[in-house]
């Protein structure tokens, strides 16, 4: 089976991830996002504005690998990557929930990365963040510093990404809600951060602006609307997504959708890219997706022991070092059959 090309830019940019320096830079020169073919002439002119958003939308493709590693890292599912162009393997054509989630996590990471780069003075198309709430009464504080730059982080991720899809498909829908719901957690993760001023500290006058919150932050909020995501089915005569069931609630735009079941992931299958769990390791006492019962399927495990020596005790010393004693310990690991 063959992936969509509305993944492409994904599969490229997250191809080089681990490398971004090589992959942005050739012979020391910036590389142009012209000579990318896996981007669309409307992506291209868009990453063809300033030298360095290559290098700021690359690193949003990876923090967002990074992100969907983390999240699912206790699952069974694993957010598994493969070392060739084909990076999530076949488990896109899925239509299910993982898909949505990754939709979601690397739209998110794209406007995490621009509008932060914003701020950070990296691009030279935008700056500082001006739109501030207004229902807050600032008497306590003023309204100053640099926020991140969240309109411009946010249209230039619907820009970007968005550009690709077809909308007269369930998938291509799908994918645009997905895209959406990656920008509002990005919203709804940010935080007011203040810094005071005054003769010996103090904070006669307290300087405050809007920053987003850390990227683990928007990873575990759409994590949440992975496990409570909503199954829908796509109407040829609307145009349009609804609920699979009509007496199912409608999700809201910062929810997660899917088109399709999951599979089990239980074992290797290169039909949907699943790895299987076999060898994984597994928590013996868990109840939950992590344990040893329901990560390995009902296989069984082994449980091999392993001596593990860290640092423990430590202590700091003023001024400055810290002095630790090595503690050994036996540990029983267990894997999945």
């Amino acid at each position: 089976m063959v992936h969509n090309v509305n993944f492409s830019m994904y599969l490229g940019l997250a191809s080089s991830y681990q490398t971004i320096p090589v992959e942005v830079k050739q012979n020391g020169k910036q590389r142009r996002c012209s000579s990318l073919s896996f981007l669309l002439p409307r992506q291209r002119d868009l990453c063809n504005t300033e030298d360095k958003l290559l290098e700021v939308i690359t690193k949003g493709a990876a923090i967002g690998i990074s992100e969907c590693q983390h999240q699912f890292r206790s699952r069974r599912w694993n957010c598994t990557t493969f070392n060739t162009t084909n990076v999530f393997g076949e488990v896109l054509n899925i239509k299910s929930r993982e898909t949505a989630y990754l939709y979601a996590i690397f739209s998110a990471g794209i406007m995490y990365s621009v509008s932060r780069g914003c701020s950070k003075g990296q691009l030279n198309h935008c700056g500082c963040g001006q739109k501030l709430r207004v229902d807050e009464n600032p008497d306590d504080f003023e309204w100053g510093g640099c926020s991140d730059n969240i309109l411009f982080g946010s249209k230039f991720s619907r820009d970007f990404v968005d550009t690709v899809e077809r909308r007269e498909i369930g998938m291509g829908l799908m994918n645009l809600w997905n895209n959406g719901a990656g920008r509002k957690a990005i919203k709804a993760n940010i935080k007011k951060v203040c810094k005071c001023h005054g003769v010996s500290g103090s904070c006669s006058v307290r300087i405050c602006w809007r920053s987003m919150d850390s990227f683990r932050s928007t990873g575990s909020y759409l994590f949440k609307r992975y496990d409570s995501a909503s199954q829908m089915k796509f109407s040829r005569k609307k145009r349009k997504l609804k609920p699979l069931r009509r007496l199912l609630k409608k999700p809201s735009k910062k929810d997660l959708v899917y088109l399709k079941q999951s599979p089990d992931f239980c074992l290797t299958n290169t039909t949907y890219g699943s790895l299987g769990t076999r060898n994984r390791r597994c928590k013996r006492e868990s109840n939950g997706l992590d344990g040893c019962v329901l990560m390995c399927c009902g296989r069984g495990f082994v449980t091999i022991p392993k001596v593990v020596t860290e640092d423990c005790h430590c202590k700091f010393y003023w001024c400055c070092f810290v002095l630790c004693k090595k503690c050994t310990q036996r540990l029983d690991m267990h894997y999945c059959n």
